[in-house]
């Protein structure tokens, strides 16, 4: 009888040492594996980029209007957005041939280089008009320009590049 009562005695310990081992484990955070610790947290940053159906709703979008060549380096598919964020406003158009970007056209109000490319490059200045714009390339190909005129800022980004007279060309023809 005595042997028993000690082996229950015993269980009735050991369940209790176990019981007290896992709430233990479920009050302290800082010892729970990473995986039982994840709270999920939906907080995004909002995008400020909407999309319009034509460059008229873009303009309206915008507040300003925006002249674009019909097709940049054979590619006449456009995609137009508006950013607006912190006050600031900036139309954008993209020239896609399906999933490839071809080109990017940018323009907004101020002085700032609004191109949103960090890539070092080799630049150069040139005059188109009566504009000084800054032409960047790579491996002899001009991927990127800006310039300001008339209170906007500009920016043309080309992936393939250009010629320096092509990019020349294409500034022509936005405003």
């Amino acid at each position: 009888m005595k042997k028993v009562f000690a082996f229950v005695l015993t269980a009735a310990m050991l369940l209790s040492l176990a019981a007290c081992s896992t709430a233990a484990k479920t009050d302290r955070t800082d010892e729970t594996p990473a995986a039982e610790q994840t709270e999920t947290d939906n907080t995004q940053i909002p995008n400020p980029w909407t999309d319009h159906a034509s460059l008229d709703e873009a303009e309206k979008a915008a507040g300003f209007d925006c002249t674009i060549p019909d097709e940049i380096d054979g590619c006449s598919e456009k995609t137009f957005r508006v950013m607006n964020a912190d006050g600031e406003t900036m139309l954008e158009v993209i020239y896609a041939d399906g999933e490839t970007e071809i080109a990017r056209v940018r323009k907004a109000p101020g002085a700032d280089d609004i191109s949103g490319d960090n890539n070092a490059y080799d630049a150069q200045t040139i005059t188109v008009g009566d504009m000084t714009v800054t032409m960047k390339s790579a491996d002899g190909l001009v991927k990127l320009a800006i310039w300001q005129d008339g209170g906007y800022t500009y920016a043309v980004s080309v992936e393939t590049g250009l010629s320096a007279d092509a990019m020349a060309e294409l500034v022509s023809q936005i405003r």
